[in-house]
């Protein structure tokens, strides 16, 4: 009953384009702050916002992870005054990130495949958040640890890893497309 509840609100937040706070079972007082732009029966994805209005790129969840969805907090409410500051001053999307907003809305069908197709032929960086088996393969789309970009690597000493094997139903989170994935590209660019 409660995920029932909680994706009638994501829908109903997506019609009216309502910013939400998302919450994840087993974290205490965090939350995402986004727009729901695409969700179906397993999955939701936000474009994600940060502590300062600034977008911030796009985040998936597990619906079966998620805990709680609520709208028109006090605290959103000093968000979007963030949001129409740096819109104003042209700093809500520096980076026009945004721009990739057309691509994930057309993964409405097979949302998971079209998303690490999509992911896997840029070599994106990503931090995902789920339980998962570390297995030696030569060639997998994913990372040690909790960090993602389609070729094995740790941020911690720019080494490639170990890869892991992803099975959909033990993700709870995906972060992508976002400041991150840019300066890791730019990083690996200077290195090479």
């Amino acid at each position: 009953m409660k995920q029932v509840k909680i994706l009638s609100q994501i829908e109903k937040a997506k019609q009216q384009h309502t910013l939400v706070e998302v919450y994840v079972k087993k974290q205490a007082g965090e939350f995402e702050v986004g727009y729901p732009i695409l969700s179906d029966h397993r999955w939701l994805i936000l474009a994600t916002l940060d502590a300062h209005g600034q977008f911030a790129g796009f985040t998936l969840f597990a619906l079966k992870r998620l805990k709680r969805v609520r709208s028109m907090t006090p605290y959103l409410k000093i968000v979007t005054t963030y949001q129409a500051f740096l819109k104003e001053h042209d700093h809500y999307d520096p980076f026009n990130l945004s721009q990739k907003e057309k691509t994930v809305t057309q993964w409405s069908k097979q949302l998971l495949p079209n998303l690490f197709t999509a992911l896997t032929k840029e070599r994106a960086y990503i931090t995902l958040s789920g339980r998962f088996d570390i297995v030696p393969l030569d060639q997998v789309v994913a990372a040690t640890a909790h960090h993602f970009t389609c070729l094995p690597f740790d941020q911690l000493t720019y080494q490639h890893g170990k890869p892991i094997i992803l099975a959909y139903k033990d993700i709870s989170f995906l972060q992508f497309w976002g400041p991150d994935n840019l300066l890791f590209h730019h990083t690996n660019e200077k290195l090479n």
